[in-house]
């Protein structure tokens, strides 16, 4: 069980990593002709703090003797399908492609995903309250963890947001911008998890930690005021696609 979360944490940590440096070649490859993009700074800060937030747990469980608990690998795999999903996206994107997949109308395994969402989350707060069990012991590592559940689940519901309101127009789905509203939302209940096990003491006090996921917080609230901005229409930015362009290249994040 450990070496599986801890395999399955580098690789996300890798993997964020990897998707920051391809944002940054290609902010600095288009910034001559489109210029900033808050979008793009907002996930590079996210990546390189996500990342290292993976690869660090992942080194402790797999060379230091830190036990993986099934709860962890538990929140991370179920958004593994929506990671993969938003990264080939991008590497797309990246390459000159369209960056996004239409979702005409609202297929049955759509209309299943909310119940199926609840019923995960569901299980997931019913695993971590036995975890606890009433003997919770405050940690350093508890307070940006916590912080971070909220920061993450105010994104998600954002993009969420945007998704809800462009579809009666649009008559379809975004993929890129459902992929996006799981990440966060897994990511939510990931940060949640290690509030458990550090509550408990599953997990120990490290100083990496402490100091990537302090650093999480301003990278995470820098994102949430770019995807609130973005759907209040108070942003325009060029890494995102304007929902007014073909429905098969419908913006994840852009409100009408």
């Amino acid at each position: 069980m450990s070496i599986l979360v801890a395999l399955t944490n580098i690789v996300l940590g890798i993997a964020y990593c990897g998707y920051g440096v391809m944002t940054a070649v290609e902010m600095r490859r288009d910034r001559h002709t489109h210029g900033f993009s808050h979008f793009g700074l907002a996930w590079i800060l996210m990546a390189f703090t996500c990342g290292p937030h993976h690869l660090v747990h992942g080194v402790h469980i797999l060379f230091e003797g830190r036990r993986g608990g099934i709860l962890d690998l538990y929140s991370v795999v179920v958004g593994l399908p929506a990671g993969v999903a938003w990264l080939a996206l991008r590497v797309e994107a990246f390459a000159g492609g369209r960056g996004d997949r239409f979702i005409g109308g609202d297929p049955g395994w759509l209309r299943a995903l909310p119940a199926a969402a609840a019923l995960y989350a569901g299980s997931l707060v019913v695993g971590m309250a036995a975890t606890l069990g009433g003997s919770a012991h405050p940690t350093p590592l508890l307070v940006p963890n916590l912080f971070l559940v909220g920061i993450y689940l105010a994104i998600s519901w954002f993009v969420l947001r945007t998704q809800l309101r462009n579809h009666p127009r649009l008559g379809g789905w975004s993929l890129s911008g459902l992929s996006l509203t799981v990440i966060f939302a897994t990511c939510a209940l990931m940060h949640a998890v290690m509030a458990v096990y550090t509550a408990t003491g599953a997990y120990a006090f490290d100083i990496h930690g402490l100091v990537v996921d302090w650093l999480s917080l301003p990278a995470g609230l820098y994102f949430l005021s770019v995807v609130r901005g973005l759907y209040r229409d108070a942003i325009h930015d060029w890494n995102t696609v304007a929902i007014d362009a073909d429905p098969l290249q419908s913006g994840a994040l852009r409100g009408g």
